[in-house]
């Protein structure tokens, strides 16, 4: 079966040198995102969760509005509106039947935003339980997006009837959920918008020369260990031209990281200095990491164009779950 190439933008620079329960009905505490029932329900794909679906339905099935069912209910916590997932996707021909592409189920899934917008596959989700598979059926448009059905190449027009099916692995946090801290003098003060991006102002008081981390919001969860794949939002600013260079928040979806260097893992480590901020930090905090030219940044000659060499980085952090 053909794997999606193009669903998500790339987990980004710092990856550069790096090869309750419930069900999709929804509970008094969630609201889905998309209708229950409807043509959902005449979707049938009972096989075991994290292999191919198998999906079953009567054709043609034309979809006048995106609804959802689930064909298996879990019994983990319910997925609330604005937490990251992590799923496995098939996507049919809502007019053949076919299986047109699907995400590789030999791994942990793909991590979504249950949020609004395309892809929609994390708002298909939306209020049912872990260990669930939810169909749902809508137009690729409103579903997968123009984007993703002309970057894949799928034989189905934007118009077209298209079925997915979701399998929802996990589930983490969508923001840093920790009790605020106060602010340490000489760092950069930080604002966050509704959903959580966090803005700069910085001081005028000398960059600093050395690695400083400093806790913004104090998680209660579990505390990240050397080598764990770390589910996390975070913006990346250069303090010397106060731009912008890297954030997942632009991209609305998070991403995994490990809790390495890249002087010990060249692979599949990330700068020094990030990965000091993420080793013991908890779950639901969030982390500022000024992290200097030196040691503890990009080796001389190594960084990505967007960090020019002798660039000081400022990192925000949001250390949403760790993946198992």
């Amino acid at each position: 079966m053909r794997r999606f190439t193009s669903v998500v933008v790339a987990a980004g620079l710092l990856l550069s040198l790096a090869a309750c329960s419930g069900s999709a009905s929804g509970s008094a505490a969630c609201t889905p995102a998309f209708a229950v029932g409807g043509n959902a329900a005449l979707v049938t794909a009972n096989g075991t969760l994290g292999t191919d679906p198998g999906a079953k339905f009567p054709t043609p099935l034309v979809a006048t509005k995106p609804e959802t069912s689930s064909t298996v209910v879990g019994t983990g916590p319910v997925v609330q509106p604005g937490q990251t997932v992590s799923i496995q996707v098939t996507l049919y021909d809502g007019s053949t039947g076919k299986s047109l592409i699907s995400t590789d189920y030999s791994t942990t899934g793909v991590l979504f935003g249950a949020l609004t917008g395309v892809p929609a596959f994390g708002s298909i989700v939306q209020c049912a339980t872990v260990g669930s598979r939810v169909a749902a059926v809508g137009s690729a448009l409103e579903l997968v997006g123009a984007n993703a059905v002309k970057q894949n190449s799928l034989t189905v027009l934007p118009t077209d009837t298209v079925v997915v099916i979701a399998d929802i692995v996990s589930a983490y946090l969508g923001r840093a959920n920790g009790s605020d801290q106060p602010a340490q003098a000489g760092l950069p003060s930080i604002v966050l918008a509704p959903n959580g991006q966090p803005g700069f102002t910085f001081p005028s008081s000398a960059i600093p020369s050395e690695l400083k981390i400093t806790t913004l919001k104090q998680g209660n969860g579990e505390v990240v260990q050397a080598k764990d794949k770390v589910v996390l939002h975070y913006t990346g600013v250069l303090w010397d031209t106060k731009k912008v260079f890297d954030s997942t928040w632009d991209r609305n979806v998070p991403v995994v990281l490990n809790a390495v260097s890249l002087t010990d893992d060249p692979k599949g480590g990330v700068v020094p200095g990030f990965a000091k901020a993420l080793i013991g930090a908890h779950v639901g905090s969030q982390v500022l990491a000024v992290i200097p030219p030196g040691a503890d940044g990009y080796p001389a000659g190594s960084a990505p164009a967007a960090v020019p060499d002798g660039s000081t980085m400022v990192f925000v952090v949001d250390v949403l779950g760790i993946q198992k």
